[in-house]
This record gives C-alpha cells, structure tokens and sequence, in this order.
C-alpha cells in the first residue's frame, strides 16, 4: 500500500491562490489582496506566502513588483486552465449574465440602428477587421480584448448614458468567460457570422434585424458554453 503524503504547506497556499485566479476571484493584471489580509484568509505565516507567491511567479500567474506588492499576470498560462470544468464551475453564474446582456444589448442595438453615425460605424467595423485577424491569428488575449470593444462600441452607439453604464459593469464580469471561451477555436469561429451579420443590421439601419441579430450571437455564446461542458 503507497503511504499517504502530506501536503506541504506552501504548496497547498499555491494552489488556493491559482485556483482563486483561474476561477476569475482575482482579476488578470490587478493587485492581490495585501499579505496581511492573505495570511489571516489562508491562516499562514508571511514567509509561508511570500514563498507561494515566489512559484506563483514562476509559473506565470504572479508578478511581484518591489515596493507595491504582488499582482495577477496579465494572461495566466492556457494551459493550466481546464476549460471543461471552468464552464462547469461557471455557468450558472454566466447564464445569468448572458441573460442580462441580452436584456441591455437588444435595446442599445434597437436604439443605435437609429441614431449611430457614419463614424461610429466605421469604428465598429475596424474593430471587427482586428477581431477577424485575431482569430486568423489564433491570438487569444486580442480575440477576448477586441470581442469586448466590439460589443461595448455597438453600447456606446445608442448614446444611453445608462445604458452605457450598466454595460460598463457587466462586461467586467465577461473578461475571464471570453479569454477561455476563445480558447477554443470552434468559438472564436463561431462569432464571426453574427458580427458580420451585426454590422449588416446595423449598415441597413434595421431596428427588428439588429435586435434578432444580437439575439442569435449571445444564445449561440450560450450555446457554445453548453457545448464545452457537454463534451
């Protein structure tokens, strides 16, 4: 019979903390919580952390910049993140999101079919040459970045300042479901047609059309997910 091993202790500190950034607990590129609040939440001693953060860096998901404390990378490694059980873990709070999405971007669409202007248009359709050229690219952290300019340009496009807001603090909740939705290829591919089909809507200045056309693009966002978890 092998022995049972135990643990060590940093090593456990390191995995609760690259799960809470996997999980999106803690946002790519902003600061950790200070070590004194980390210690008493993990109940461990400064040196305990400090070595935990000195493999998180080494593994990519930590930065530690002297003198203003330790902060999430940028863009955590891929392949340390299992899709499957992300969107497990996830979906029903993205469910709920995407629900809510639908709600705010179906009237800002309805409402920019009108009122957009020719430069706004343009600026619209820019992005989404960059996003073709991403997912061409394969480049996941541009597709998960473009995607949010694209659907935040089509927002400020109504020219609702309330819309606009409440837009503002959902998509902060879809920053982590895009990097790791994109990272599979079929979904990038995937939201290429309703953008096209977006801008269609959009160009003919179709009220109706652009309603269903962003309709289409979030229940297939949903699909998508149903999909990764699925298999």
């Amino acid at each position: 019979m092998i022995p049972v091993q135990k643990v060590p202790i940093t090593d456990q500190v390191v995995d609760k903390i690259k799960t809470s950034i996997i999980e999106g607990a803690f946002e790519e590129s902003k600061k950790l919580p200070s070590e004194q609040s980390l210690c008493e939440s993990l109940n461990v001693s400064r040196s305990t952390l400090r070595e935990a953060f000195r493999v998180l860096q080494t593994k990519g998901f930590v930065e530690l910049k002297p003198g203003r404390g330790a902060f999430v990378c940028e863009s955590i490694p891929k392949d340390t993140v299992d899709v499957r059980d992300w969107f497990r873990v996830n979906a029903p709070r993205l469910n709920d999101f995407i629900e809510v999405r639908q709600a705010i971007e179906t009237l800002a669409i309805k409402i920019a079919a009108k009122l957009h202007t020719e430069a706004e248009y343009a600026h619209l359709e820019a992005i989404n040459h960059e996003f073709i050229a991403a997912v061409e690219a394969e480049d996941v952290p541009a597709m998960a970045h473009l995607d949010e300019a694209f659907h935040e340009a089509i927002v400020n496009m109504s020219h609702n300042s309330l819309l606009i807001n409440i837009n503002n603090l959902v998509s902060k909740e879809f920053k982590k479901y895009r990097s790791i939705s994109f990272g599979v290829r079929k979904n990038a591919q995937n939201a290429l047609e309703p953008h096209r089909q977006i801008l269609a809507s959009l160009h003919s200045r179709d009220p109706k059309q652009a309603m269903q056309s962003i309709e289409n693009h979030l229940t297939m966002a949903r699909d998508d997910m149903e999909s990764v978890i699925s298999n």
